[in-house]
């Protein structure tokens, strides 16, 4: 009988934890933004709550958005391209011919590259035409000039003007690439190599899993991330610089300043406060991990010091559950700024010249 009533007096202890840390972490201030630009009057008429949004800066000044919304028969999507001017964002182009699920990307000339394992559409730089390229393209710059194609075990580079040209081609999973260096991955070997194939450094990971998803920062090291543990800054020989623990979960869509010193994370997941996050928590526990929410309502965006490991921004939100993974902020080419298109809203952030401590 003790023990039944002490495990009783437990379990409320524990509810009550979670209940005022949940309350707590509610509380805490969010950045506030420095300018705002309301989409939903330009997006197109009836076509009920936003579902999908990405956003990317095409310049320091300039800034692409795609927001798609759906109602009960089906979805219509807006891809805007608006400036940034000290302190005001304005319109300056729209179209309505925009797939939902692409990402966005800036190309060559001002122009906008949509896609990414999907047919790519290269857009104009006043978004008055479009055009669908031959092919699906797996990786793309940071300033969009180089992009690739993909197949099992083998990759194609492309340098990409009002057409395709051929740059070379390899063997192995291509990784990341910038229009001066690509990232090549055989196993638990990671080459790193020139743009026109002069090696650059190589290592090899500890298991098959370190190393699931790696990126270029600017063109001097590179991040590692198995979706599960630590997140390492690494040399090219695969020396670690640092290590962060930025978040739970996996972000495909990391994506850096153009010198790779501040990185931005893009995560969603679920989350339930109180006793309905405890309820979850206990479901999955006493089904060994079989059973889990799969649908996601909570975004968090934060930015990292990729030097001093020091957090920049920090920022979420929460939303009616969706299936759907947005990508919906970006990071400045200098690192100064953050954008966010949550709902039918684009917001920019300042960040710190220096970043606050760990």
């Amino acid at each position: 009988m003790v023990n039944q009533r002490t495990s009783q007096t437990s379990w409320r202890f524990i509810v009550f934890i979670v209940i005022s840390l949940s309350a707590f972490a509610a509380d805490l201030p969010q950045p506030q933004p420095v300018a705002t630009l309301t989409l939903a009057a330009r997006s197109t008429p009836d076509q009920g709550e936003s579902t999908w949004a990405t956003v990317t800066f095409l310049s320091e000044t300039s800034i692409a958005v795609a927001l798609c919304r759906q109602n009960c028969i089906d979805q219509g999507c807006s891809l805007f391209l608006i400036g940034w001017e000290g302190r005001t964002l304005r319109l300056f182009a729209q179209t309505h011919l925009f797939d939902s699920g692409a990402f966005i990307h800036p190309a060559s000339e001002g122009q906008i590259l949509a896609g990414w394992w999907q047919p790519s559409v290269l857009y104009s730089a006043d978004l008055s035409t479009r055009r669908e390229l031959p092919q699906h393209l797996s990786h793309i710059s940071p300033s969009g000039r180089t992009v690739s194609e993909s197949a099992r075990g083998s990759w194609k580079l492309y340098r990409l003007t009002d057409r395709l040209e051929p740059l070379r081609e390899g063997t192995g999973e291509l990784q990341s690439i910038s229009d001066e260096v690509v990232v090549i991955r055989e196993g638990k070997a990671m080459r790193v190599e020139s743009i026109d194939g002069k090696p650059l450094g190589s290592f090899s990971l500890r298991d098959e899993a370190w190393g699931d998803h790696a990126a270029l920062l600017g063109n001097s090291k590179l991040y590692l991330d198995d979706c599960r543990r630590t997140v390492k800054v690494v040399d090219f020989y695969g020396r670690t610089q640092l290590a962060m623990h930025p978040r739970g979960g996996c972000d495909q869509g990391s994506r850096s300043s153009t010198d790779g010193k501040r990185l931005l994370f893009d995560v969603t997941s679920h989350k339930a406060s109180g006793l309905v996050g405890v309820l979850e928590g206990f479901r999955t526990i006493t089904s060994f991990g079989m059973v889990g929410a799969e649908d996601v309502n909570r975004e968090d965006v934060r930015v990292f010091d990729t030097v001093t490991g020091a957090s920049c921004f920090d920022w979420h939100r929460t939303f009616p559950s969706t299936y759907s993974r947005v990508r919906s902020a970006a990071i400045s080419p200098s690192g100064k700024l953050v954008a966010i298109a949550a709902g039918d809203t684009l917001s920019i952030y300042r960040l710190p010249e220096v970043c606050g401590r760990k």
